[in-house]
């Protein structure tokens, strides 16, 4: 039996490569696996020739999309493009050893219909999945370039940017804008390039740039203005690297028995930040958020006893330097106490008042009243009769 189940095996795998080879993509599953919808454009920007642009393409998907359509569309979904502005063509895409199958075109007609291209496959009644990936055709491109080629910069360091034109790109001086900027230092520099003929091969631009912590993840746009209403732009989005920075922000609060202390620093990559009261005996907590790309928060909480310290340090640490800080310790629950009580002796000092006010109103009121005896004179005339009767 083991002989057998071998020669399966080798039969198995020498009909996946078959089929590999051919392109179909119904081969080499595991038992209940199944494609994923993935999109391959080796080409990002295309400049037609002649009218004429070649679209390499190749894509995966699940089989239950087989048999499916291939729809080709122009900046959206709801805007395909049919014959004769688009035509299938095998053998633009290469190798094709793989699990993809090919979805190559060829766009006609160019010049009316420069913009971005999309892809997406139909299949049943009103299944469609449309690929995230766009293709941009045009007779004239930008391309930002950064220096260093990594794309990493270090705050404090100067650097290049480049933007770079097509050499097909009409005109000797395009008009070139720079957008979104940082807060860096920034100065242009037109560069120009001539062949032996004095015949221009492209147009760039250096942009000097000095870049701050704060321009981490900045998206930086080159814009190029050529002819009329015609433009091309390209936008690199920078990365930033910078020492640690612990931030005012940072406190320590005392409230009875439980210590708690909030160290937020800065930097990029992020660094790890460290107590100095960890490495005492006591039991402790720590927990460590990031709240944004370069920033992050770690907060410290200790139940101590007698605890006389009046202050603590929180040291944050990356590969690019360290940072410390020594934050004190502010007592909050003797500082509630006092106030309550303090609330509680002025209301006692209030009402104690309230009530001698009352009091001293009353007994003038009732003295008021015993001086004053109403004149009655029915009373008076029966005194008089009185005093006539006994005479």
């Amino acid at each position: 039996m083991k002989p057998l189940a071998d020669l399966q095996a080798r039969s198995l795998v020498l009909l996946c490569v078959l089929q590999m080879w051919t392109g179909s993509t119904n081969c080499c599953l595991a038992p209940g696996g199944d494609y994923r919808f993935e999109l391959d454009l080796p080409k990002k920007f295309v400049v037609p020739k002649r009218g004429v642009a070649l679209i390499p393409c190749a894509f995966s998907a699940p089989m239950r999309t087989h048999p499916g359509r291939q729809v080709w569309f122009r900046g959206s979904p709801e805007f395909p493009l049919r014959p004769p502005e688009v035509e299938r063509k095998d053998g633009l895409y290469s190798p094709m050893i793989s699990i993809y199958s090919e979805c190559s075109i060829i766009l006609r007609n160019t010049q009316d219909l420069s913009g971005e291209y999309g892809f997406m496959l139909e299949w049943g009644t009103k299944e469609r999945h449309v690929f995230p990936d766009r293709v941009k055709v045009a007779p004239c491109f930008a391309k930002v370039s950064l220096t260093p080629s990594t794309g990493v910069f270090v705050a404090g360091e100067k650097n290049n940017l480049t933007c770079s034109l097509s050499k097909n790109c009409p005109g000797r001086d395009p008009k070139v804008t720079w957008k979104e900027l940082g807060k860096g230092s920034k100065q242009i520099i037109p560069l120009k390039y001539a062949d032996k003929q004095n015949k221009y091969l492209g147009y760039s631009e250096q942009l000097l740039y000095t870049p701050v912590p704060e321009d981490h993840q900045t998206k930086i746009t080159c814009e190029a203005t050529y002819g009329r209403n015609l433009s091309a732009s390209d936008t690199v989005t920078l990365t930033v690297h910078s020492q640690p920075e612990i931030l005012n922000s940072s406190s320590c609060t005392l409230s009875q028995d439980l210590l708690t202390c909030v160290c937020v620093s800065q930097g990029v990559p992020l660094p790890d930040i460290y107590w100095s009261l960890a490495q005492d005996e006591h039991d402790f907590i720590t927990d460590k958020a990031s709240d944004s790309h370069m920033t992050v928060i770690s907060t410290f909480r200790i139940h101590v006893g007698n605890f006389t310290i009046n202050s603590t340090m929180c040291v944050s640490r990356s590969a690019l330097g360290l940072a410390s800080m020594t934050i004190p310790v502010n007592v909050v629950e003797g500082f509630k106490n006092e106030l309550r009580w303090t609330i509680k002796g002025l209301v006692f000092a209030l009402f104690t008042v309230l009530a001698f006010c009352l009091m001293f109103i009353w007994i003038r009121a009732a003295s008021q009243r015993v001086r004053q005896v109403p004149y009655n004179p029915l009373q008076e005339k029966a005194d008089t009769v009185n005093c006539i009767t006994t005479t």
